[in-house]
């Protein structure tokens, strides 16, 4: 009987429910600055251990969103912890979204030299990557970034953008490379760890982010650059999601921006652009449906599935969302937007 690590899937449900619910959600959205958000949290189960030794009055907004971003990844850590999981196949996998963000954050900041780079880094991260941080810091080019990664599968996949010419103009599609060997990776050890149901309920989550991020992508790419269909291959993941190839296929061969979307509605996703906030435009509307889609696809495989593997992508991608909501609040404070705006741009139970 394979081993679905019972006790770290309990944890990680008895964690969530120490979640922000509805009626946190419109407290914070009533306050007025970064202290008094800072004060609210510092009294829930979920952030009180975290902001302990934080002065609201003199809390910098840069700071605490750096807090929250760090403390997600730090969960993720302890919950592996529980059952010795941190070298099994899979539940690496939201170390490796960070390893590709400091990879992505060097390229673009090449042409500044590595000044700019380790001013930016996040170097708490530094115990955790698979590659040398400071050896990354220390590369002043392209090769020296390949060297730094080597013994990493993101090595080839850069030396492959640096044959095709200059990888800091091209950081885009560079990006999506390293995106799409991430996923890759997790897919493979997926099947490694989990079987059965559990394994149909994890990649449905992946599959999810993979149509998330491309559909949000490809409208973006139509709405602001009228992008035709081989720009739009180009700039998407090359992994199949839950979408079918085919309705992949017509969306991108969409002549407009009208034509997308109507093709859009005839999808599960598209279905969720109805009954939405008017508060909003219309992007806005159309991200927070894809966003609220994922939240109550992790929500479903957190309550259904009983292992591990799935619990934590779950409650990451969960986790993810509550940040956001929180960011988005303190940032929506700070320009002085009205309660209405910031309701509609959460994600949250009802």
């Amino acid at each position: 009987m394979p081993n679905n690590y019972q006790a770290t899937a309990a944890a990680i449900r008895t964690a969530y429910g120490h979640r922000l619910r509805p009626a946190d959600y419109r407290d914070l959205m009533n306050m007025h600055t970064v202290a008094e958000i800072v004060a609210f949290l510092k009294e829930t189960d979920g952030y009180g251990e975290l902001l302990q030794g934080l002065e609201p009055a003199y809390t910098h907004r840069g700071h605490l969103e750096m807090l929250l971003h760090r403390n997600l990844f730090t969960q993720c850590l302890h919950f592996c912890s529980l059952e010795h999981l941190q070298n099994t196949p899979f539940f690496r996998f939201f170390i490796y979204d960070y390893e590709i963000r400091e990879l992505i954050k060097k390229i673009q900041l090449i042409p500044s030299g590595p000044e700019a780079y380790i001013s930016a880094m996040d170097a708490w991260l530094s115990p955790y990557l698979s590659f040398s941080q400071e050896k990354l810091a220390r590369a002043e080019t392209t090769e020296e970034i390949i060297a730094a990664v080597a013994q990493t599968p993101y090595a080839d996949v850069l030396k492959k953008f640096s044959r095709k010419g200059d990888i800091v103009k091209n950081y885009s599609a560079c990006e999506i490379g390293l995106r799409a060997c991430c996923l890759e990776r997790i897919l493979q050890e997926a099947q490694q760890t989990v079987r059965g149901e559990d394994l149909d309920a994890l990649t449905n989550l992946i599959g999810e982010q993979i149509d998330l991020i491309n559909l949000i992508n490809a409208y973006r790419l139509k709405k602001i650059f009228s992008a035709d269909e081989d720009t739009l291959r180009e700039m998407m993941l090359p992994i199949q999601g839950r979408l079918p190839k085919r309705i992949c296929e017509q969306l991108y061969a969409a002549p407009d921006l009208a034509a997308f979307i109507e093709v859009l509605r005839g999808t599960r996703y598209g279905r969720m652009m109805d009954g939405l906030s008017a508060d909003a435009p219309e992007s806005v509307r159309l991200e927070h449906a894809f966003q609220l889609l994922r939240w109550k696809s992790a929500r479903s495989a957190l309550h259904f599935s009983s292992h591990a593997a799935v619990s934590l992508y779950a409650v990451h991608v969960l986790y993810q969302i509550e940040v956001r909501n929180l960011i988005t609040i303190i940032e929506a404070i700070r320009y002085g937007k009205p309660v209405s705006y910031i309701q509609s741009l959460l994600i949250t139970e009802s």
